[in-house]
């Protein structure tokens, strides 16, 4: 299960509000900006995660900063 809904629906709006090319840091600021309550829950689901993990086991989530770097990688290779 997705930690957001419409996830590629999202980013691509986010994609769209910019007029030129942007940076992966210009895309995260515009996301928070746009969806606090979906960066709010992926940033609770990985501290849940966290919390759950014993130490020095890995676990799946990566990194909220990471999980947006990724959604925006497979949304741009769907899209080229």
């Amino acid at each position: 299960m997705s930690v957001i809904l419409k996830k590629d629906e999202k980013v691509q709006k986010v994609v769209e509000s910019f007029e030129e090319k942007f940076s992966f840091d210009g895309f995260l600021e515009k996301f928070i900006e746009m969806y606090p309550k979906d960066w709010k829950k992926i940033n609770a689901n990985y501290n849940k995660h966290k919390r759950k993990n014993k130490e020095g086991k890995s676990f799946p989530m990566p990194e909220p900063e990471q999980y947006l770097k990724n959604a925006l990688n497979v949304w741009q290779k769907k899209n080229k």
